[in-house]
């Protein structure tokens, strides 16, 4: 209530819980405080950010709203498939965090490689990969002209050997908190 009036607003669109902080063993509790604010109108969806297959299977088997969205660290160096998969077995949305793992892909010669055959940046040939794969994503730049180009990903389209080729640089490569043990 008092965000809400902060922010001079009846409802939030969207609330995430940002982290299942396994240890603490809160989310299921905390979700049903996000089902209430939901069911009070005050909240239009709820979902959730880093949460592994086994928060979703609680949630789903403690709560009553299935969430919304898994916001999690998905790039093509972490594909996060047992996530995903996951994701798309409840109908919930998999949005990507750090889909470009924080600029660490941007020179690998697979990804420049098929920016070059298209004539595109390598970071729109990643969030390209994102979308044809029917993932949100949310790339970071303060720079306008790499703003631009993160919204100009619709004049070309990947092959299907180009994903195959992007799905084969899955390595686990996080560069954030791995969800199973950060209880920030």
């Amino acid at each position: 209530d008092a965000s809400l009036e902060r922010l001079g607003l009846d409802y939030l669109d969207l609330y995430l819980i940002h982290w299942p902080a396994p240890e603490k063993n809160l989310y299921v509790e905390t979700w049903k405080a996000l089902e209430k604010l939901y069911a009070e109108k005050k909240i239009r969806a709820i979902g959730v950010s880093n949460f592994q297959p086994e928060h979703l299977e609680q949630l789903v088997a403690e709560g009553t709203i299935v969430p919304a969205v898994n916001q999690v660290e998905l790039h093509p160096a972490l594909q996060n498939r047992e996530v995903v998969a996951a994701n798309a077995q409840h109908g919930i949305v998999t949005e990507a965090w750090s889909p470009l793992a924080q600029g660490a892909m941007l020179t690998d010669e697979t990804i420049v490689g098929i920016a070059r055959a298209h004539e595109v940046s390598a970071a729109q040939v990643i969030l390209r990969w994102h979308l044809q794969q029917g993932r949100v994503i949310i790339p970071k730049s303060v720079t306008e002209s790499r703003i631009i180009a993160n919204l100009n990903l619709f004049g070309f389209k990947l092959t299907s050997d180009e994903l195959a080729s992007i799905d084969a640089l899955d390595r686990d490569g996080r560069t954030g908190p791995n969800p199973d043990t950060f209880n920030g």
